[in-house]
């Protein structure tokens, strides 16, 4: 131990040139709590007193085991409980393995400027400011996904009541600083984009770490609608339910009435709206069935015409009638294959229908859900749709008109 210290002494004396008042040689336990047994310490710390008042007093410690743990400078040193120590400038401690922990700058005693954190490994892992040994500015602190949590400071205590965190994707998510619970907030209409996908006008938002996207025509498909054609991509840290009977709400607003009348649009389920398909199509297969049925009902039977001549009736015609079984079996054959032709067409379309239709979803994160949804439609000028997820709303607003649709200006 003696022979180390003594290289120690050397060492950090050889890089000073002034003369010094005298150098003291400390050591402290884990604690920072000072020991006079070196079987007991942590670290042993040499502190150097230029006899020029002029010039910085300066310390480097080191593990028991030889590495350096920390060098700087100081105003004072307490032999005691280093806790109480004053340290002044730049600041650096280092892991065992030489790789830097903490990087500190200090004024008049207490932290005043950067600090910067680093693991074992070299990287950094958090960053803060502070002024006059507060914390104030913005805190940054690294995780191992590339994900990073932003605060923001003042006098020592948290500015806001959330925290951002930013992803490896570039997303930027706030989340409640009481409960680490997302923080949903609705965008304004001014964050709405408007993009084209095959000439078609999308209008989108990314809020929250979503990303939705709203498209709508006028169709008629069973009836009159508006058609919203939908897109949302989950990019935030949690799993997000949406039910679209539950989580948009439609109005549609006629601006040609006195008093801008609004309305309440009813937005239908994919079940409400396959039940009314339902009941059209089998309708038009009753309706198909009867007429089936009279054409096969005649079936088989087929009439000749021909004229005669008599002496008590003169000129006359004559019909007779035949009946054609394989004739009759074959049209009723083409009949019943008409009407399971139809009633299969009918099935795959609903299903086709079904598999479009955006329904219930729990969507992940990474996740994108797309699908359409009919909306009611009265007459109107324009038509609003607000998509709420979770806490959060995103306002689509259309003009619309008989023909064509187009985003609202």
């Amino acid at each position: 131990m003696k022979s180390t210290l003594l290289l120690l002494l050397l060492s950090l004396a050889g890089s000073i040139t002034h003369a010094q008042e005298h150098i003291d040689s400390l050591l402290y336990d884990q604690n920072g709590f000072a020991v006079r047994n070196k079987a007991f310490a942590n670290y042993l710390r040499i502190a150097l007193y230029p006899s020029d008042t002029l010039l910085r007093k300066a310390f480097k410690d080191f593990y028991t085991t030889g590495e350096l743990r920390r060098e700087g400078y100081f105003l004072s040193i307490d032999s005691l409980d280093d806790s109480q120590s004053r340290f002044d400038g730049k600041n650096t401690t280092y892991y065992r393995n030489g790789h830097i922990h903490e990087q500190l700058s200090y004024s008049n005693g207490v932290l005043d400027g950067e600090y910067l954190l680093y693991d074992e490994t070299g990287e950094l892992r958090e960053e803060h400011f502070y002024v006059a040994g507060k914390e104030t500015g913005i805190r940054r602190i690294h995780y191992d996904d590339g994900s990073c949590r932003i605060d923001e400071y003042n006098a020592g205590k948290p500015v806001y009541d959330y925290y951002l965190l930013a992803d490896s994707r570039g997303n930027t998510l706030k989340f409640h600083r009481e409960d680490e619970t997302p923080f949903w907030e609705s965008p304004s209409p001014e964050e709405r984009a408007v993009d084209y996908r095959d000439g078609i006008p999308w209008q989108f938002y990314f809020k929250n770490g979503v990303t939705v996207a709203l498209t709508n025509s006028v169709v008629r498909d069973y009836g009159k609608w508006h058609r919203i054609d939908l897109s949302i991509t989950n990019n935030s840290l949690t799993p997000i339910e949406f039910t679209p009977e539950e989580s948009i709400v439609a109005y549609s607003l006629d601006e040609t009435e006195p008093a801008d009348s609004v309305s309440s649009l009813k937005v239908w389920s994919c079940d409400e709206y396959l039940k009314k398909v339902n009941r059209q199509q089998t309708w038009a297969a009753v309706l198909l069935g009867v007429s089936e049925g009279l054409a096969s009902a005649g079936a088989g039977y087929s009439t000749s015409y021909t004229t005669g001549y008599s002496s008590t009736d003169g000129y006359a015609s004559y019909s007779t009638t035949t009946y054609n079984p394989s004739a009759a079996y074959q049209a009723n054959m083409a009949s019943a294959a008409r009407v399971a032709n139809f009633g299969q067409a009918m099935e795959e379309e609903q299903n086709v229908k079904r598999m479009g239709y955006l329904k219930r979803n729990t969507i992940y994160p990474g996740e994108t859900v797309t699908g359409f949804v009919h909306v009611e439609w009265l007459r109107g000028t324009r038509v609003f749709f607000i998509v709420t997820i979770e806490d959060a709303e995103y306002l689509f607003e259309w003009n619309f008109d008989r023909k064509t649709t187009f985003p609202a200006e």
